[in-house]
């Protein structure tokens, strides 16, 4: 296992396409900040530096997606797997090296990017408003979350063959991810009552009736059920400062964890390699 994960790093900081994240990231924060910082100037905003903390949760799904469909789909289309086999290494390892490996490297690019929102965002808009501890709960939620899409990703570019197929697959199902994120948090932000405009002899008249869009307490269990075992209603839920409870994010992220990890070493120490 070392031997692979040493091999593997070295490969890594080689790679361009890491080199392309680092730089992401970097270009994100400061993108971000500038933003900001423009707002504040023009509107007299209020910023806060912990919403900037973590508002890169909300696409680092796709960011995730990308890099380890890109990165491991090499795997096999460069025969690097068939090689690692042929010199006595363990499918077994050769799969959780690579699940370390874009793990770290997909925190690595979150936190490259909280030290340049802290190093830069702090001097500019000032410190965070909420307390450190709510803070580093709100990141440690991240983190694992993070870890559960690492896992996602290194079962489907395990699975799969294909480099194109891989990525086409990964990035589909992160922006799915999204959109099922998007709609039940829509569902379920959809107000009980609205405004209906009516008319009486010649008279609008505004009253407030019945949304029918309004959910039952039946489908709102449903819908934030789905919502916080999907890694990307966790993100949006924290990115959105609206999660009613974060101590069950960990535990959903750590279960995909374990299902996806122990599903795909199944698979993998089944597959057949060409």
């Amino acid at each position: 296992m070392i031997k692979l994960l040493d091999a593997g790093f070295t490969r890594l900081r080689k790679n361009k396409l890491f080199w392309i994240l680092s730089i992401f990231s970097i270009g994100l924060a400061l993108f971000m900040i500038y933003t900001q910082y423009s707002d504040m100037k023009k509107y007299e905003d209020i910023i806060e530096v912990e919403q900037l903390m973590i508002n890169y949760a909300t696409i680092v799904g796709i960011v995730i997606a990308i890099f380890t469909s890109l990165f491991l789909g090499v795997e096999y289309s460069d025969g690097i797997i068939k090689n690692k086999i042929s010199i006595g290494h363990k499918r077994t390892n050769i799969y959780l090296s690579n699940l370390i490996i874009v793990t770290i490297t997909s925190l690595f690019s979150y936190i490259l990017f909280l030290i340049i929102i802290v190093s830069i965002g702090i001097p500019l808009f000032g410190t965070v408003t909420i307390s450190i501890r709510e803070l580093l709960v709100l990141l440690g939620c991240i983190f694992v979350t993070i870890a559960a899409y690492s896992s996602i990703f290194t079962f489907l570019a395990s699975a799969i063959s294909n480099k194109t197929i891989t990525a086409i697959t990964t990035i589909i199902l992160a922006f799915s991810l999204m959109m099922i994120a998007v709609t039940c948090l829509s569902k379920l932000e959809a107000p009980e009552y609205i405004q209906e405009a009516t008319m009486i002899n010649g008279e609008t008249k505004i009253e407030q009736v019945l949304n029918p869009k309004y959910l039952s307490e039946s489908k709102r269990k449903v819908y934030q059920s789905l919502l916080d075992i999907n890694p990307a209603g966790q993100m949006f839920q924290i990115a959105g400062r609206v999660a009613y409870d974060l101590k069950i994010f960990p535990l959903y992220s750590l279960g995909i964890i374990i299902v996806f990890t122990t599903t795909g070493l199944i698979i993998f120490k089944k597959k057949e390699l060409k």
